[in-house]
C-alpha cells in the first residue's frame, strides 16, 4: 500500500500563493490520487474545496468524502491522514493563533482565552463558501488589492469564529490580568504612546514583576505588551498617514517610532505593504 507522505512533499502543484502578513496567507493547489499527512505547526488551516474532492477521505477515521464547497479546519499541530481520488482544487487560508485571538478580541471583543478551535472535517458553510469564491477571483491576488483582501480575510476569519459560537460555549478562565488593572494598562498606554514606556513602567502600574505581566497581559489581550504598544503606535501612524500631509519621518516620530525606517519595517508588518504605498492607495 502506497505510504502517506507529508504535505509538502506530496504531489501538490502551487497554482499562486498570496502572503498579506506575517500571519496571515492564501494557497491555491491542484492534486489528485495522492496519499498524505498533514500537520501544519505554524498556522492554522481553514481549507476549501473549489473543484472535485468527491473521492478524498481520511484514512485515519471515517470521515466521509469531500466536494466542491466542503471546508476542512485544521488547528495547528493537529495531525490528520488523506487519500486523495480524482484531481481536485483547494484553496488554503493560513492564520496564526495570536492573528485569530487578536481579531476576536478587537472585532468580537472575544476573550482571546476562549478562541480554542476544534478540528472541521467535510462541513458547508454557505457564507464562508461565497467568500472563498470570491476571492477565487483573479482580481482579489493582485498586489494593488492588497488592503481590500485583507479586509476580506478578516471577514472571512469573523465568520470562521462566529459559526463556532464561542461566547456561548461554558470555559472557566483562568489567568490574565483583572479588568480594572488591564484598563489601567490600556489607558497608560493610550496616552504615552509616542513617549518612551518601558515594560518596567508597566508592570509597576500592574504591581507584578516583569515577568509574571508580560505572561498574564498576553493571556488578556494576545499580544505582549511591546506588541501591544507598537499596534496603538501604527494605528496612530496609518491615521496620520491617510489624513495628514506630514512626511513620513514626522509621522514616524509622532507616533513613538525611532525612525522612519523603524515605522516602515514595522508597518509593512502588519500591513503587508511600505507606508509610502500605502500613502499612495489610501
Amino acid at each position: 500500500m502506497q505510504k502517506h507522505v507529508d504535505f509538502d512533499s506530496s504531489n501538490k502543484v502551487t497554482i499562486r500563493e498570496y502572503p498579506l502578513t506575517k500571519g496571515l496567507y492564501w494557497a491555491h493547489y491542484t492534486n489528485g490520487y495522492d496519499r498524505l499527512r498533514y500537520c501544519n505547526n505554524k498556522f492554522h488551516t481553514l481549507s476549501m474545496y473549489y473543484k472535485g474532492g468527491i473521492e478524498t477521505h481520511r484514512t485515519d477515521m471515517n470521515s466521509g468524502f469531500g466536494g466542491p464547497g466542503k471546508f476542512c479546519l485544521m488547528p495547528q499541530d493537529a495531525e490528520s491522514r488523506w487519500q486523495l481520488g480524482t484531481p481536485q482544487e483547494f484553496m488554503h487560508l493560513y492564520f496564526d493563533d495570536d492573528y485569530l485571538k487578536k481579531l476576536a478580541l478587537e472585532v468580537l471583543d472575544l476573550d482571546p482565552r476562549k478562541v480554542a478551535l476544534p478540528e472541521q472535517i467535510f462541513y458547508e458553510n454557505q457564507l464562508l463558501e461565497a467568500l472563498y469564491n470570491h476571492h477565487m477571483s483573479n482580481a482579489f491576488w493582485s498586489e494593488s488589492k492588497l488592503l481590500a483582501a485583507k479586509q476580506l480575510t478578516d471577514t472571512v476569519l469573523v465568520t470562521l469564529l462566529e459559526s463556532l459560537s464561542l461566547n456561548h460555549k461554558p470555559l472557566q478562565i483562568k489567568g490574565g490580568l483583572a479588568p480594572k488593572v488591564l484598563a489601567k494598562i490600556i489607558d497608560y498606554i493610550s496616552v504615552y504612546f509616542d513617549k518612551k514606556v518601558s515594560l518596567a513602567q508597566l508592570a509597576s502600574i500592574a504591581q507584578l514583576s516583569e515577568y509574571h505581566f508580560c505572561r498574564m497581559f498576553k493571556q488578556s489581550t494576545a499580544y505582549t505588551p511591546q506588541a501591544y504598544l507598537t499596534k496603538i503606535r501604527l494605528e496612530h501612524a496609518e491615521r496620520l498617514i491617510r489624513q495628514s500631509q506630514l512626511s513620513l519621518a514626522e509621522i514616524a516620530l509622532q507616533s513613538g517610532f525611532s525612525s522612519q525606517s523603524h515605522l516602515g519595517k514595522q508597518f509593512k508588518e502588519c500591513f503587508g505593504i511600505t507606508p509610502a504605498k500605502y500613502r499612495k492607495m489610501v
